[in-house]
């Protein structure tokens, strides 16, 4: 529908006369009829009935007036839209599950502080995300990768277990222990590394497919574990104790595809901690 047939309806409405509405529209009288009659068809109903004085008003002139006055309203201000409105930056981003609140939440105060205008989509890790925050062993083949932070791991033992109660515990100490690991996850080649230097041998009393379920066996004093620090923090039913031998960490950053930054937010995002 042309925008001036609905002008012309309103200023034939407001001013109830052909001639001032005319006028007020910078058009000739016929203009107006001829754009009245082709609104009339388009809607198929008649506005307004036609005598010498001017024009009376019909209900379907009632009924479309708050439409048009709106619509021409919305028109008029997209200009002022497009100069003044901060338009929302979609990012897609995928969190890995074994990532600690702390990380989390860390990552996204310091982009809301510093990237204007996001709008976040949060999902699972995916190799389609345009981000993704997880460990650098997790990074998708052809992705590159942004370390952010490093993640020591620590020993975790039960608070049933009498190994709690030394004040330094050495790799030794665990022969023969029962543990409890994560083939799936990367914590299990830090704890197989850890256990392997000191020549011992341990005993595996389970094996879980997510370090989430690692926790639970853990908190139910059924082993001990190696687990990310700050995973394994402000959970009861173990304690985190020191030992002496080598310490294994894990890096946790961004993933993602050169592809990705064609979104001027993942640019920014990816600039902000490439700066630190």
């Amino acid at each position: 529908m042309d925008e001036r047939l609905l002008r012309f309806f309103v200023a034939v409405y407001e001013e109830k006369n052909l001639s001032r509405a005319a006028e007020k529209c910078f058009v000739s009288q016929p203009n107006i009829s001829n754009g009245i009659k082709q609104l009339e068809e388009i809607i198929g109903k008649e506005l307004f009935t036609r005598h010498k004085r001017g024009v009376v008003l019909k209900e379907s002139a009632h009924y479309l007036y708050p439409i048009a006055k709106r619509i021409l309203g919305e028109l008029q201000s997209i200009p002022t839209i497009f100069k003044e409105e901060k338009f929302h930056q979609k990012v897609v981003i995928g969190i890995a599950d074994s990532l600690s609140q702390q990380f989390k939440s860390e990552f996204f105060l310091n982009v809301s502080k510093n990237v204007e205008n996001i709008e976040w989509d949060v999902r699972e890790m995916h190799r389609d995300c345009e981000l993704n925050l997880l460990v650098r062993e997790w990074k998708f083949e052809a992705h590159l990768f942004l370390p952010i932070w490093k993640e020591n791991y620590v020993l975790c033992i039960p608070n049933n277990h009498p190994l709690v109660e030394k004040e330094e515990i050495h790799l030794s100490d665990l022969s023969g222990e029962p543990f409890i690991h994560c083939p799936p996850c990367e914590a299990h080649q830090q704890s197989l590394s850890i256990l392997n230097s000191s020549g011992e041998k341990w005993n595996t009393v389970a094996n879980c497919s997510t370090k989430t379920e690692v926790l639970s066996l853990l908190m139910a004093g059924l082993g001990i574990s190696f687990l990310p620090d700050y995973f394994a923090k402000n959970w009861s039913g173990f304690q985190i104790k020191d030992y002496v031998g080598p310490k294994y960490y894990r890096e946790i950053g961004l993933s993602y595809a050169k592809e990705s930054l064609k979104n001027n937010a993942v640019k920014e995002i990816v600039e902000l901690y490439s700066k630190e």
